[in-house]
């Protein structure tokens, strides 16, 4: 059985860990750039930029409190039977 060289993988992983460092450096750049349009504009930068169009009040994570209307098992049945009839 043959040994893999250990010197060869070593080259691909510096390579992506020189594109993640690219990548990092990139994504710090843009958020620098959000941070300085925000001061120009006079926003804070944790509020919500979009004051125009907010998110209604009763928007949450759970469903609304209305359930819709649920047939029963037994109607459901009859609905297979007959509805192919009329």
């Amino acid at each position: 059985m043959k040994r893999k060289n250990d010197s060869k993988p070593k080259q691909p992983y510096d390579e992506d860990l020189g594109f993640l460092d690219d990548r990092m450096q990139l994504l710090d750049t843009v958020r620098q750039m959000i941070d300085i349009e925000f001061e120009r504009r006079g926003l804070p930068a944790e509020d919500n930029p979009h004051t125009e169009n907010p998110p209604p009040e009763n928007a949450g994570p759970g469903p609304p409190d209305c359930k819709p209307p649920r047939r029963t098992l037994w109607q459901r049945l009859i609905s297979i039977f007959t509805g192919n009839l009329s």
